[in-house]
């Protein structure tokens, strides 16, 4: 187990650890809530019957009190208790990532996948097994929204980029705070659902009455009912004033039914969500951040004289006065009194007035801060990564011990490369490691781009789009065969290339789908089109005689290979890249190591 492994571990074991002592505080807490319902209920009737009645009250009322602790405290507890359980789920995830035992999690982004995309489905960003898959904390909607945009649509500023990875960084050493916004993000079932209903109506300028003055109704028929129902039973009044006026609070509300419920109905089916979100923000306000980028989005929860999180817990707390409707006896007494649902939607009003248009804002920081914990994973796992610098000058990847970061680390092999306004050819046998080469670059970049650490211990590129050509299969439903596939795929690359903006391509196996004869003959014609001042480019094949392209005088061609060794009847490769073309092929020894006859 490496150190990282047992920093997780360790941390795990002390989150289990106060959970179990919650724990054992919650069946005691539980134990005196029986025993004070049980002993208040004999003090109180044995006081009755037998000593003062004024005492029983009294007694009566202390229990009650007593009571109303204990189920205050254990709700506390309970709460702690779940937190302290993510908190372990948390820790245990890190380490099932140290040791590859990954794939299993639930949210692998698999939505997002999309066969159009330049880069997304063959670099393995999102989907099972996918970059989203290991590293993805983010819990909101916009948490998972924001992430995805980061690896999809990377920036193409150095500054921009930078900017974002100085936040990484600091998120990076800010362990505890990154866990418990992940931690607080996992007691909401529906917060990954779009809220944007939710931020709609807290946007929206809807009023309950087209005119002020009937709001004041709401205080004076209740003022009416109560002190003539009062006058009727202490002075004998009659009885026609209060029952008249209760008849017109049914009538109002009966008339405003429909209206307030269709409100309370959209807004209450978020209750969960928007606690979640207050306890989240909550988080990001306690913290100390030191980075520019960091402040600036912490900022965004201070505008106003509360702060985000205490404005949204006015709404949960709104929104939890209006539960009553889910006892509906109480509900119908209290409401037909009181105006009940009235006065809480005209409550809401005014909370959107004074804070529903910052309420986007809001949960787009929220989102913000999520994605970047993400990105900033990556180097809590593997501190000894690097981060990116950036070439200005020209088109260059130039890295040291560079890995695929999804291999785990005891499978991992790590190579130097390096391309400086050139085009790679890569040869080499069935699995000696030509895909895995081209897929290592592509997602460190990724990684790049996006402000994380990368798998490599140097690791120092240019600005550039990504195209690629890897992973093409074929649409029986749109009659469009593997080969055709990969040449609309091509094109895509050919024609993104006349914009002469620097780009990547990273095109595997080319012309897989077709006869040597024309494969051969159009990677060369594939060459010849990407062979251009603003193009960095990698292509595997099997076919050598791409090789010789070398050997003309711009020197921008240059060949690479994979090797391997044979011994007593098996196979090894040691993943290592090496200069030059490869000169052996082993298709037709794995033929006979798997039992298939071949004729030489």
């Amino acid at each position: 187990m490496n150190d990282q492994a047992a920093r997780y571990l360790e941390r795990c074991e002390i989150f289990l650890a106060r959970k179990m002592q919650l724990e054992k505080s919650s069946n005691l807490i539980s134990n005196l809530r029986l025993a004070t319902v049980l002993i208040g209920i004999l003090l109180t009737v044995l006081t009755y019957y037998y000593a003062s009645k004024p005492l029983s009250y009294v007694l009566f009322c202390v229990s009650l009190i007593f009571f109303i602790f204990l189920v205050v405290r254990h709700d506390r507890t309970t709460k702690e208790i779940n937190i302290y359980n993510s908190l372990a789920e948390i820790n245990k995830a890190c380490q099932q990532r140290i040791a590859g035992d990954w794939a299993h999690f639930a949210d692998d982004g698999k939505e997002y996948m999309d066969s159009n995309h330049p880069y997304i489905n063959d670099l393995d960003i999102f989907g099972h097994g996918s970059l989203f898959h290991w590293i993805n904390t983010a819990k909101s909607y916009h948490g998972r929204e924001f992430l995805k945009d980061m690896l999809a649509s990377p920036l193409k500023d150095v500054d921009s980029i930078k900017r974002r990875q100085k936040a990484v960084k600091e998120l990076a050493a800010k362990l505890d705070f990154c866990q418990y916004l992940q931690c607080r993000g996992m007691a909401g079932q529906d917060i990954s659902n779009n809220p944007e209903n939710l931020i709609l109506y807290a946007e929206s300028n809807s009023s309950l009455f087209l005119s002020n003055s009937l709001n004041y109704l709401l205080y004076i028929l209740p003022g009416i009912t109560i002190i003539s129902f009062g006058l009727h039973q202490f002075f004998g009044y009659s009885s026609y004033i209060p029952l008249g006026s209760l008849l017109l609070q049914i009538i109002i509300n009966i008339a405003g039914s429909f209206k307030v419920t269709r409100i309370i109905a959209g807004l209450y089916s978020h209750k969960n969500k928007i606690e979640v979100y207050q306890k989240m923000l909550e988080v990001i306000e306690k913290e100390e951040f030191d980075d520019e980028y960091l402040t600036e989005l912490q900022a965004v929860l201070f505008h106003n004289t509360k702060s985000a999180s205490q404005q949204i817990k006015v709404l949960d707390n709104m929104v939890g006065a209006l539960s009553i409707r889910t006892n509906p006896f109480i509900h119908v007494i209290i409401n037909n009194i009181f105006f009940w649902d009235f006065h809480w939607v005209l409550a809401l009003e005014r909370w959107k007035e004074t804070s529903g248009r910052s309420f986007r804002s809001w949960i787009d920081t929220l989102g913000t801060f999520e994605a970047l914990c993400s990105l900033a994973l990556v180097a809590q796992l593997n501190p000894q990564w690097s981060y990116p610098t950036f070439d200005l000058n020209g088109l260059l990847i130039k890295t040291t011990d560079m890995g695929h970061p999804l291999i785990n680390d005891k499978a991992r092999v790590v190579n130097d490369f390096e391309i400086n306004n050139q085009i790679c050819i890569v040869t080499g046998s069935n699995m000696s490691g030509k895909t895995t080469l081209l897929r290592t670059i592509g997602i460190n970049l990724v990684l790049a781009y996006a402000g994380a650490a990368v798998c490599a211990r140097d690791f120092k590129c240019s600005i550039l789009d990504i195209y690629t050509s890897m992973r093409v299969t074929d649409d029986l439903n749109a009659g469009i065969s593997t080969f055709y596939a990969e040449l609309l795929r091509i094109k895509m690359i050919i024609e993104y290339s006349q914009a002469k903006k620097p780009m990547l391509f990273l095109i595997d196996e080319v012309f897989r789908g077709t006869n040597s004869r024309d494969r051969v003959v159009g990677a060369r014609n594939v060459l010849i089109n990407l062979n251009k001042s603003w193009i960095l480019g990698l292509i595997s094949t099997h076919d050598f005689e791409l090789c010789d392209f070398e050997n003309d005088n711009s020197g921008r061609i240059i060949n690479m290979h994979f090797t391997e060794t044979y011994s007593h009847g098996e196979i090894a490769f040691d993943y290592q890249l090496k200069p030059g073309r490869c000169t052996i092929a082993n298709a037709r020894y794995l033929m006979k190591m798997v039992g298939i006859e071949i004729e030489d």
